[in-house]
């Protein structure tokens, strides 16, 4: 999914203007997106993937599922905070001037937390709806032995690998990431702080360590993943309608139907699942025409953007499949909205 791309902003690019939109329109609409809906979106996607860490805790980690789940809602988490880089646009769009060193450092050190939080995010929001189906696809296929190997605790330590690879690629990034000079600038009569690439940077982009590494994992969480997940699904429903035939000929009931075939479990992470499908598989399209596209910079900037708010969607998604399915949580919204009445 282009996990390591990352796309500037900088206002000082001359911009033609679009053969399909004004300038003007491109510029509203960026605006729009990037300055409204997306952090709106972004602010609902947290507090629910937060509710969703409550109930999941308070549940408990006895279900394979419940870890994956868990796992899955810290990932929206960090990536929704990732997209939301409020340092990245106030250095782009110059809204705030003359930062002092000190500022200037404190700027660059959350500005790097968050684009760390944003890979840790790619990285395992991409991949664990694939477990997802994987752990599903299992419990189908093999029912009667599949708790044998798929238990909590196998299941939490693979995900600590997952963790541990993840960390792993974003110490990697730091020791890369430029470093903010100790000198200041003054550039149009703006005082500013410039991070430029070490030497240990560039020796590895021009080893090509660094685009190996890169295009390895933007295939692990592009292509790879969503055809894995698409593949599991395919296995999934038709066990599904296999199960289903099957014990309409055994009780020759003319109204056996797929719901009964289909646990309640199984339809809320199989629909978590076809939302990763939908929305990435156009997110990932939208990053392939930007890196080998002939679009102009107008256009890629609203992308980005139309990019960006797709995965915000899928991660507000989650939130309401998951709650949508849990009844105790909506019992307990019907409780009190009658203990208020």
């Amino acid at each position: 999914m282009l996990a390591t791309t990352t796309v500037s902003l900088s206002l000082s690019v001359d911009i033609s203007s679009s053969r399909f939109l004004s300038e003007e329109l491109q510029w509203a609409i960026f605006r729009i997106l990037r300055f409204v809906i997306i952090p709106f979106i972004s602010v609902l996607g947290i507090s629910g993937n937060v509710t969703s860490i409550v109930i999941l805790t308070r549940q408990g980690f006895r279900k394979c599922y419940n870890i994956l789940l868990l796992s899955l809602a810290i990932s929206d988490i960090l990536l929704l905070i990732g997209v939301n880089n409020v340092v990245f646009f106030i250095y782009t769009f110059r809204y705030f001037v003359n930062f002092s060193k000190s500022i200037s450092y404190m700027c660059y050190i959350v500005y790097t937390t968050i684009d760390y939080a944003y890979i840790a995010g790619v990285l395992s929001a991409y991949l664990i709806p694939v477990l997802i189906t994987g752990e599903r696809m299992l419990s189908i296929l093999c029912p009667l032995t599949a708790h044998l190997f798929l238990t909590p605790r196998r299941t939490a330590m693979f995900m600590s690998c997952v963790l541990c690879v993840t960390a792993t690629y974003c110490l990697y990034h730091q020791m890369l990431s430029p470093p903010l000079k100790n000198d200041t600038y003054v550039i149009n009569g703006v005082t500013t702080a410039l991070s430029v690439r070490s030497d240990l940077c560039r020796n590895h982009i021009r080893s090509g360590l660094f685009q190996l590494l890169a295009n390895m994992f933007n295939y692990l969480t592009g292509i790879v993943a969503l055809a894995l997940n698409m593949v599991g699904c395919v296995v999934i429903g038709l066990k599904i309608l296999h199960v289903t035939k099957r014990r309409r000929q055994l009780t020759s009931k003319a109204n056996a139907n797929t719901k009964r075939g289909i646990t309640k479990t199984t339809k809320t992470l199989l629909k978590i699942c076809f939302l990763y499908i939908l929305c990435y598989s156009s997110a990932f399209g939208l990053a392939y025409n930007v890196e080998n596209g002939q679009l102009q910079w107008s256009v890629i900037r609203v992308t980005v953007c139309v990019h960006n708010l797709i995965v915000c969607i899928n991660c507000l998604g989650d939130f309401i499949i998951y709650i949508a399915s849990n009844t105790t949580f909506l019992t307990s919204i019907v409780v009190c909205r009658r203990m208020k009445t």
